[in-house]
């Protein structure tokens, strides 16, 4: 018998009988429930879809939008997010770039922080 074993025990050895199935449906239908708020995905390829996003953001839904597809119209592209930042100061959420392709447009009370969680340095 090893060190460890003598100051610890030796471990159980678990059988699958042993192991007892929960009932989950009691969560399930709370689980199912509509939630306050969506994290809803865009993908803007002009004006027209603009006034969607407008739309969820007044709803209190967080929209996640694709812009890579407005590279090329630099016109297009500078109209909406001036459009779309209008829109985060009038209801008092935000808005912030996520890479050169995606944009997070919040609603009211909701802020983005612009700092990258990282992991412990040593």
């Amino acid at each position: 018998m090893g060190f460890l074993e003598k100051l610890i025990g030796k471990p159980e050895r678990v059988m699958p009988a042993d192991y007892e199935e929960l009932d989950l449906s009691e969560y399930e239908s709370e689980i199912a429930g509509e939630a306050a708020t969506y994290v809803k995905v865009a993908e803007i390829t002009g004006l027209n879809e603009v006034t969607e996003v407008r739309r969820q953001v007044y709803e209190g839904n967080i929209v996640i939008a694709d812009i890579a597809f407005l590279k090329h119209d630099k016109l297009t592209l500078d109209r909406i997010l001036k459009d779309l930042k209008q829109l985060a100061d009038d209801i008092n959420g935000d808005i912030v770039g996520l890479g050169e392709d995606y944009i997070i447009i919040t609603p009211t009370g909701i802020k983005v922080d612009r700092n990258k969680i990282r992991g412990l340095r040593r």
